[in-house]
C-alpha cells in the first residue's frame, strides 16, 4: 500500500486486516469467552464486505500476521478486540501493547498502554496510537524510539517478499555500542587535526543512529510530523547533547532514504545549554554546511572575512563547480589594505572588499582534475597580487615492479610554502609533472606507510639568500617511509563492558609504540648544482590513562629526535635542506574532566645552525573532549593561523540502548 507511513514503524497498521490475505490464519486455535466461540482466521474472509473495499486494487498487499492475547474478542463480526498482552508478528515484525482494537465500519485501528514495535534495527513504544484507515491519518501519543536511518524504509515496509535473512542481519545484536559516523562544523583557516584519542575523523556529514522522544506525533499520508521532537545521539543516559526540533516534518525521499528536517532546532549540551542553529536536516546523505560562515586570513584578506558559500553545482554527473563569494569585513573597517606588499597604495575601493574563491573537480574511472582559484580582490589593478591558483591532473595506472601508481600534472601560481626555521616564503610560478607511489603494507607487527615521486617541475621562486626570484628547472626523486612498532599494550579491564567512557567515544588502552622516519631526496637543479639529503628520526610514544577520572587520567606523549646528512645546497629557498638535527614533541595531556591541552613543535637543536633553538611548526590546541561531542580552538603562532571545530560523534547502537531518556 502506497501510503509511505512505514516512516515511524506503524504503517503495518494499515491493513493489518481490510486488505490482509496472507495463507496463514491469524492464530488457529479458537479463543472462547463467556458465550462467544471465536476464530481468528475469519476476519481474512470479511475483506470484500468492508467500507474499505474502495481502495484500488493496487493497494491491496499480502501480510503474514499472527496474534496473541490473553483475551480476544470479535463483536458482531464487525469489531475486533485484543486485550492483555497483545503480541502480532507481522512480516518478520513484533508489535506489543496492552490493548489493541479495530473497527471495520469506521476503518479506525488503536492500540493503547505500553506499545512497543520492533523490526530490524527500529523500536519504537508508546502509551496511545489511533489509525484511520480511511482518511489515512493519525497519531501516536508519548512516543519514543530508535532510528536507523539508512534502514527505516525497508525495515518497515509490508511486503510478503522481503527476505527474512535480510532483517535478521539487520536486527541489532551488537553487544557493544562502536563509534561509527558524525558530523563536524569547523571555522578557520588551517586543517583542523583528526581526532587524536580516537585516531580518526569519521565526520562524513551525517548520523545514522538516534534515539528520539516527542509527547505527540501526527500521521499522515505522505509522512508525519511533530511540533516538538527530541534527537539525541547518545547511546547512554544521561545524554551528553541532543537536538530540540520544533516543526519537524519526515518524509521520504525518492531513493528510499528517510529525511527529517526542523525548521527550528536547538543544540542542547549537557541537559542545560540551549544554542539556537536554524533550520536543520538529518538523514541527508551529503554533508550540509551552513550558507554563512567567517574565516580569518591576516595575510591575504587583512583578518576578518564574511564567506558565503553556494551550492555545488554538478554537470554531467562528474563535474563539480563550487563558488564561494566573500566579503572583507576588517579590511571594510580599516579603509584600507596592507596585504599586497609589492604595491605602494594601501588605499582601496569597493572590488577590493569582495573576494572570490571557484573550485572545479571533474573525475572519471582512471582520471581526476583539480582546480583551486583565490582571489582576494576583484580590483583589476591589482588582480594578479591578489590570486593564488593551483591545479593539478592525475592519472592512475600500473607500472612494472611499483604497480598502482600516478601520474601527475600540476600548476601553481603565488603557493605558499613552509621550510623549517625558516619559515613561510612563496613560489611565485611553477609547472610540471611527476609519478607517484603510495603504499601501505606490514612486516610482521610492523606497520609502514611507503611514499615515493619522481618529477620534473620548472620553478620561480626566492633564492635562499634573499626575496629575489629566479626561474630553474628541478628534476627530483623523493622517498619516505613511516613505520611504528607497537612495544606494549595494556589489557582492557573486564568491567568496561560499554567500549566508551564518558569522555571518550572509544575505548583507550594505555600503549608503547616506538615510531620511525625514513625520507631520502635528490634534486638536480639545470646549471645550478644540485642537493640531496637523508633523513632518520626515532622515539617512542607512549599513551597513559584511559580518560576514566576527572585529573590526568589521560597522557599522550611523543618524542622523535632526527638527524639530517646532506650534500650540495639548493638556490631556492623552499626547498633548501636546514635544521640538520632537530626535536620533535607532541603532547596531548587530560587537565581537569573533558578539558585536554594539545601541543605539536619542533625544536633546531644543531649547535653549528644560525636558528639553533627555534622552533617551527608549532601548533597549540585547546580541547574539550566528551563522549557523544567534542570541541576545541587550535592556533598556530609560526603562521598566525588558528581554527575552532565542533564534533558531534554517531554510534552504531548496542541491542542494550534504551529508547526512553
Amino acid at each position: 500500500m502506497a501510503l509511505n507511513l512505514g516512516l515511524l514503524g506503524f504503517s503495518i497498521f494499515l491493513s493489518l486486516f481490510e486488505t490482509s490475505k496472507g495463507k496463514e490464519n491469524f492464530q488457529k486455535k479458537e479463543v472462547k469467552h463467556k458465550n462467544y466461540s471465536f476464530s481468528v482466521g475469519n476476519l481474512v474472509e470479511t475483506y470484500k464486505k468492508s467500507p474499505l473495499r474502495k481502495l484500488q486494487d493496487e493497494e491491496v498487499i499480502f501480510l503474514t500476521l499472527k496474534i496473541f492475547a490473553d483475551k480476544q474478542y470479535d463483536y458482531d463480526q464487525n469489531i475486533y478486540v485484543a486485550q492483555g498482552n497483545v503480541k502480532a508478528l507481522i512480516n518478520n515484525g513484533v508489535l506489543k501493547s496492552d490493548f489493541l482494537s479495530y473497527d471495520k465500519s469506521t476503518g479506525i485501528l488503536s492500540a493503547k498502554g505500553d506499545i512497543r514495535f520492533t523490526k530490524g534495527g527500529q523500536y519504537f513504544r508508546a502509551e496511545e496510537f489511533k489509525f484511520d484507515l480511511l482518511k489515512k491519518e493519525g497519531f501516536i501519543k508519548d512516543a519514543y524510539g530508535i532510528f536507523d536511518i539508512k534502514n527505516v524504509s525497508d525495515d518497515l515496509k509490508i511486503d510478503t517478499n522481503l527476505n527474512k535473512t535480510e532483517v535478521q542481519n539487520r536486527t541489532n545484536s551488537r553487544e557493544n555500542n562502536t563509534y561509527d559516523d558524525g558530523i563536524e562544523f569547523d571555522f578557520g583557516n588551517i586543517k583542523l587535526p583528526d581526532n587524536k584519542i580516537t585516531r580518526t575523523n569519521k565526520s562524513i556529514g551525517s548520523i545514522n543512529n538516534w534515539r528520539f522522544k516527542s509527547n505527540l506525533i501526527m500521521i499522515e499520508e505522505n509522512g508525519w510530523e511533530s511540533n516538538r521532537i527530541i534527537f539525541t545521539n547518545d547511546p547512554f543516559d544521561p545524554h551528553q547533547v541532543a537536538f530540540e526540533g520544533i516543526d519537524v516534518i519526515a518524509e521520504e525521499e525518492e531513493d528510499g532514504r528517510l529525511v527529517i528536517t526542523s525548521s527550528k532546532t536547538n543544540l542542547i549540551l549537557e541537559n542545560r545549554t540551549k544554542l539556537f542553529l536554524g533550520k536543520r536536516v538529518l538523514g541527508r546523505k551529503k554533508k550540509s554546511k551552513n550558507k554563512l560562515e567567517f574565516v580569518l586570513d591576516s595575510k591575504d584578506r587583512d583578518g576578518l572575512v564574511l564567506v558565503r558559500r553556494s551550492n555545488t553545482k554538478t554537470i554531467k554527473k562528474n563535474i563539480k563547480l563550487d563558488f564561494q563569494p566573500q566579503f572583507m569585513i576588517s579590511r571594510a573597517i580599516l579603509g584600507k589594505t596592507n596585504s599586497y606588499k609589492n604595491t605602494q597604495n594601501k588605499n582601496i575601493n569597493f572590488s577590493d572588499l569582495v573576494g572570490l574563491n571557484i573550485k572545479l573537480k571533474a573525475t572519471n574511472d582512471d582520471w581526476s582534475f583539480d582546480s583551486l582559484n583565490d582571489l582576494s580582490t576583484l580590483n583589476t589593478s591589482r588582480i594578479f597580487s591578489g590570486l593564488r591558483h593551483s591545479s593539478s591532473f592525475r592519472k592512475y595506472f600500473r607500472m612494472p615492479i611499483i604497480d598502482d601508481s600516478s601520474f601527475n600534472i600540476f600548476t601553481t601560481y603565488r603557493s605558499r610554502a613552509w621550510n623549517g626555521t625558516i619559515g613561510e616564503t612563496e613560489i611565485k610560478s611553477a609547472f610540471g609533472g611527476f609519478i607517484e607511489k603510495t603504499k601501505y603494507f606490514t612486516t610482521g607487527e610492523l606497520k609502514n606507510n611507503l611514499n615515493i615521486r619522481i618529477g620534473s617541475a620548472k620553478y620561480e621562486a626566492e633564492k635562499f639568500e634573499n626575496t629575489d626570484l629566479i626561474s630553474l628547472w628541478r628534476s627530483s626523486v623523493f622517498a619516505s617511509i613511516d613505520s611504528q612498532y607497537q612495544l606494549w599494550r595494556g589489557e582492557s579491564e573486564e568491567n568496561h563492558k560499554k567500549n566508551m567512557t564518558l569522555f571518550s567515544p572509544v575505548l583507550i588502552n594505555p600503549e608503547l609504540v616506538l615510531k620511525s622516519n625514513i625520507t631520502s631526496a635528490y634534486f638536480n637543479y639545470l646549471n645550478s648544482g644540485d642537493q640531496g639529503f637523508l633523513k632518520l628520526s626515532i622515539g617512542p610514544e607512549i599513551r597513559l590513562g584511559k580518560l576514566e577520572r576527572s585529573f590526568f587520567d589521560y597522557t599522550k606523549l611523543s618524542v622523535m629526535p632526527g638527524v639530517k646528512i646532506k650534500f650540495g645546497n639548493s638556490p631556492f629557498k623552499f626547498d633548501k635542506a636546514i635544521d640538520l638535527k632537530t626535536l620533535n614533541v607532541s603532547l596531548m595531556q587530560q587537565i581537569y574532566g573533558p578539558l585536554i591541552f594539545d601541543v605539536v613543535s619542533n625544536l633546531n637543536i644543531d649547535n653549528n645552525s644560525k636558528n639553533f633553538g627555534e622552533y617551527y611548526h608549532t601548533k597549540l590546541g585547546l580541547l574539550w573532549q566528551k563522549r557523544s561531542y567534542e570541541c576545541g580552538i587550535y592556533y598556530h603562532p609560526n603562521n598566525y593561523a588558528g581554527g575552532l571545530y565542533f564534533r558531534i560523534n554517531g554510534f552504531k547502537f548496542a541491542n542494550s540502548v534504551k529508547p526512553v531518556f
